[in-house]
């Protein structure tokens, strides 16, 4: 079974691709979600709450950009926890006979977690592009224009890629080329 990384910058499309793999019928893995999840979880929250004595996403976020000790410090708490459900995931996949999986991993390179796939695909935009996405559809976009500015720029990680996607081409023209490179996997 090939296990495909899908990873990129903050708003750059990596959501958008996967969906898109979902809907040819791969099976896929978002680590966000699974972050999302472990929020929910008291024993995780005690943990967070511990850290930063609060649960406000945004308060959190403002503390993790002022200080690398602590975004290491939340990181040790949920990186752990979100590669055991991986390990899970793809455990039963490979069960099911299933010949590729698809994981969305936000911050692939910066984990270190490459070694874990056969591939990483790249999902990129302009920098322009990414600031306008951030600016229409985040909570708090100055915050998350910090954020992406702190991970490894979308250069170094398309570098790195097995193969790089655009994600300012029309959804029906990515959609296309998708469905062509995943002909491979069936």
């Amino acid at each position: 079974m090939k296990k495909i990384a899908i990873t990129g910058g903050v708003a750059t499309g990596k959501t958008t691709l996967l969906h898109l793999i979902k809907e040819l019928g791969f099976p896929i893995f978002s680590c966000d979600e699974v972050v999302k999840s472990l929020y929910l979880q008291p024993e995780i929250t005690r943990k967070i709450f511990g850290l930063f004595k609060t649960l406000d996403k945004k308060e959190i976020l403002k503390k993790i950009l002022e200080n690398e000790k602590t975004r290491k410090a939340l990181e040790e708490i949920l990186h752990p926890l979100v590669k055991e459900e991986l390990v899970k995931f793809s455990k039963t996949c490979e069960q099911k006979g299933e010949k590729a999986v698809f994981v969305e991993v936000p911050l692939l390179f910066e984990c270190g977690w490459e070694d874990m796939f056969d591939e990483v695909w790249v999902v990129f935009c302009s920098k322009k592009t990414q600031e306008d996405r951030i600016r229409t559809k985040s909570s708090y976009p100055d915050l998350m224009l910090k954020l992406a500015n702190l991970q490894l720029p979308l250069e170094e990680k398309a570098k790195k890629a097995n193969r790089v996607f655009s994600s300012e081409k029309p959804i029906e023209v990515l959609r296309e080329e998708i469905k062509a490179i995943l002909k491979e996997f069936q």
